[in-house]
């Protein structure tokens, strides 16, 4: 939309509190219309009459085509609205036209209306390529609080149960916790071809619902109150009239009836939204969701690993010299102390034996990368601090042709994405501690060691039993990769060979227990090991516990805490926040919003 002066237009607030945002989620069929409802809604937020839309800028989000024929002369041509991009695609047929989910914010009052648009299901590309859209749908509300409304769109004429259409619906509610029913909203599109009424789908629909209800007992609402049939063919109206094809006076009155009536059905569809109340998106404990944790607390799983087994070094080295020479109680106990560096950009940098190096810091042996093969990264798509994510293969930095870095020279499975450094610095603990005091610390740092990999082993589990894709162990990618670094320093002269046996038998017992549960899995889940897996609701609360250990718990929340920083710089660069015309603010659509927002509200 073209930028206009402060007094001519309202603007969605940039710092609205995320309790006072209405987040809507539209998911639904590839093709089926999600781009253009968010069109549709941003000119009929703006415009009471089609007179006034015609005689006023089209409001255009979202780029996107479409095929126009002239009733005289049968005359085809291509309206193209707005330009092709990275994250709209409709130049190939049946393709899935929004690439990734982005947002756009318009403004409600003081108050944020987020729409949320997603790639569509049932992709030309196969089931493969729907799997990456639904883990790119729930990896990007994550990092939501709430949703306020899932608006499932379908087309309004499908004319018997198919297996796409069932796999559609299948798909869509699979991924959508039961705690959300009430959020759930049944959207017809391109209402005017069924003479606005839902058509044979609404049939189709309530059959399968009926099935979900009989065999899983899942009871989802398909009712007056939560259905709404809309018809955006006026907004290709307004594109069309834009490209200069002017329209007899019939077609122009057909419009006119579908303007009006869409006018209406979208008041009472955004009040019906502002109403609802609020699911938090953590309710939804999806696999895609436990697979996130996992994800983000891999690494800090792993430095905590290291770091204690360094610190238990230490400590039982300093007790060898107290037992010497008592006099050096006085010290303290010596121990790496982590800090936990945020990085301003998401980094690419690499972990290859030729781009790292030894160095003594204050006589203690440190390894260096040398290499920061891509200062400032924004690679869509790959998973922030992964170990081997192929989606790294497509930074700027990696040669296409050979997978070779263009600035170390590297492969790029060498290579990793960073949103934070890990440093140590050597500090004293506890002067003048005694041989009995340092005996009790190094029993304290063993029990968080244990109490760390017990839960991450708990959380593999979980993902191993329940998961349709397999979970990639980055946990033993990065402790190999710390036994690598900690055999670097031992050849220049570091005394850290129990830190070498230790991490490498941290890697052989978590590759031994996760073999016996693979295996437990395979031959049934009602063998005893296999009752062992969490529940869902379980997930949180246990990775809480890591959050409370009094030594390392700090650190692992601090690299959490960082990770979800470097998503929210991420997500900001995919939120549009949109201007829209004074006159918005009084439309019809808009007062529908504004009237039917309760008082604010936390869930």
């Amino acid at each position: 939309m073209a930028r206009r002066n402060e007094s001519s237009t309202i603007k969605a607030n940039r710092y609205c509190r995320p309790e006072d945002e209405i987040n809507i989620l539209l998911m639904g069929q590839t093709g089926v219309g999600k781009s253009t409802f968010i069109n549709g809604l941003a000119n009929y937020l703006c415009k009471d009459t089609l007179d006034e839309a015609v005689n006023n800028r089209m409001q255009a989000i979202i780029p996107s085509s479409f095929n126009f024929t002239h009733s005289n002369t049968f005359e085809q041509k291509m309206i193209i609205i707005g330009e092709e991009n990275e994250h709209e695609k409709f130049s190939v047929l049946g393709q899935s036209c929004t690439q990734q989910c982005r947002s756009f914010i318009l403004p409600v009052g003081n108050r944020n209306l987020r729409i949320i648009d997603t790639p569509g299901v049932a992709d030309t590309r196969g089931l493969e390529q729907d799997a990456k859209n639904f883990h790119e749908i729930l990896t990007y509300i994550s990092q939501y609080e709430h949703l306020n409304a899932i608006c499932i769109l379908l087309k309004p004429n499908e004319e018997r149960l198919t297996i796409l259409f069932k796999f559609c619906i299948q798909e869509l509610l699979r991924h959508i916790h039961l705690s959300a029913n009430e959020n759930i909203i049944f959207i017809f599109t391109n209402i005017r071809s069924t003479m606005f009424a839902p058509g044979s789908t609404s049939h189709i629909l309530k059959v399968l619902l009926d099935q979900y209800k009989t065999n899983y007992q899942v009871d989802v609402p398909f009712k007056r109150n939560n259905t709404f049939l809309l018809d955006n063919e006026a907004f290709r109206f307004l594109a069309v009239r834009q490209n200069g094809i002017q329209l007899s006076d019939e077609q122009t009155a057909s419009y006119q009836k579908s303007w009006d009536y869409t006018i209406k059905e979208y008041s009472r569809l955004v009040g019906y939204i502002a109403t609802r109340s609020m699911h938090g998106i953590l309710d939804t404990l999806s696999l895609n969701e436990a697979e996130q944790v996992v994800r983000k607390l891999t690494r800090p799983i792993a430095e905590t690993a290291k770091l204690i087994e360094q610190n238990i070094q230490l400590a039982k080295q300093h007790k060898d010299k107290v037992l010497k020479n008592p006099q050096l109680a006085s010290k303290g106990i010596p121990q790496n102390d982590a800090a936990i560096v945020k990085l301003s950009h998401p980094r690419t940098v690499c972990r290859g034996e030729k781009c790292c190096r030894v160095v003594n810091i204050n006589n203690e042996q440190k390894t260096e990368y040398t290499s920061k093969c891509h200062d400032k990264c924004y690679l869509k798509g790959v998973v922030q601090e992964a170990v081997n994510d192929i989606r790294i293969s497509h930074c700027e930095v990696i040669d296409v042709m050979t997978g070779n870095c263009l600035t170390c020279g590297c492969h790029w499975e060498k290579h990793h994405h960073i949103t934070y450094e890990y440093q140590t610095n050597l500090t004293h603990l506890n002067e003048n501690a005694s041989l009995s005091d340092i005996d009790k610390y190094i029993t304290s740092l063993r029990n968080e060691q244990e109490q760390i990999k017990d839960v991450y082993k708990k959380l593999a589990k979980f993902l191993h039993a329940n998961a349709i894709l397999p979970l990639n162990e980055d946990i033993l990618e990065y402790l190999q990769q710390f036994i690598h670094e900690e055999k670097m320093k031992n050849n220049a002269g570091a005394r850290n060979a129990d830190v070498i046996d230790a991490l490498q038998k941290m890697v052989d017992d978590h590759k031994k227990e996760m073999e016996l549960f693979k295996e437990t899995i395979k031959n049934g889940r009602d063998r005893p090991n296999a009752k062992d897996v969490l529940q869902p609701a379980e997930i949180f609360p246990l990775v809480g516990t890591l959050y409370h250990l009094p030594i390392n718990g700090k650190k692992i929340r601090e690299q959490v805490d960082g990770l979800k920083l470097s998503q929210d710089n991420i997500k900001r660069d995919r939120e549009i926040y949109l201007e829209l015309p004074a006159q918005a603010n009084s439309s019809k659509v808009m007062l529908a919003f504004k009237t039917a927002i309760p008082p604010r509200e936390r869930f």
